[in-house]
């Protein structure tokens, strides 16, 4: 079995994903606590939004960049 090497950062997508999952669940506590698996769901649509915000992220700076490149010509 590989161990991964501590060194290494992990990749954009997967912190992006945690952080919006842990954001999701704390908003589910705090304001559906009552509900059953509602904090569960919101810590799903956390992670997804944080990993497709990155996502984003990404190609707005590929396309401002591209923008830049061809600016410059």
């Amino acid at each position: 079995m590989r161990v991964p090497d501590p060194r290494k950062r992990a990749p954009r997508d997967v912190v992006a994903a945690i952080i919006g999952a842990e954001a999701g669940a704390g908003i589910g506590l705090l304001a559906f606590g009552a509900t059953p698996l509602a904090p569960l769901g919101l810590a799903v649509a956390g992670a997804l939004v944080g990993a497709g915000a990155i996502r984003a992220r990404n190609a707005m700076v590929r396309r401002w960049l591209r923008a830049q490149l061809r600016a410059a010509r």
